[in-house]
């Protein structure tokens, strides 16, 4: 019984990890394109020194992306390591609100909707790694 719910949580894990991975990957390729709904003022990005919204948008893709989509493919094997995958993920997503809340302010409401995510995401890895040390 506990090998069934730990399975059921790891593919919850898995599945809510690469959603979370194809949503940033679209969210820096619409950035980089400027496609309509996700212009935002360059003037927000003048603290950090940039011009554009490229660089940040290549950092969404390759390391919030990238690092989610590592987790959820350690979380689809039902690997010991993914309650510590989704952690470190869970870390590179505060870094990417910390950078966001502190150059952009709280402007956005996706902002609020990534911090729900955010922590739906770390209660499922704490959740898993219950789960895989009672077992």
């Amino acid at each position: 019984m506990t090998t069934a719910r730990t399975r059921a949580t790891m593919r919850l894990l898995a599945a809510f990890e690469s959603l979370l991975a194809a949503s940033a990957v679209y969210g820096g390729i619409s950035l980089m394109a400027r496609a309509p709904g996700f212009e935002m003022p360059v003037e927000w990005l003048a603290p950090l020194g940039l011009t554009s919204w490229v660089l940040p948008g290549i950092a969404l893709v390759l390391v919030v992306g990238g690092s989610l989509a590592v987790a959820s493919v350690f979380a689809w094997r039902i690997d010991f390591r993914a309650p510590i995958a989704a952690l470190a993920a869970c870390a590179v997503l505060t870094g990417w609100l910390a950078i966001q809340f502190g150059v952009i302010g709280v402007r956005a409401p996706v902002q609020w909707v990534t911090v729900a995510l955010l922590v739906v995401l770390l209660g499922l890895a704490l959740l898993a790694r219950r789960r895989l040390g009672s077992t």
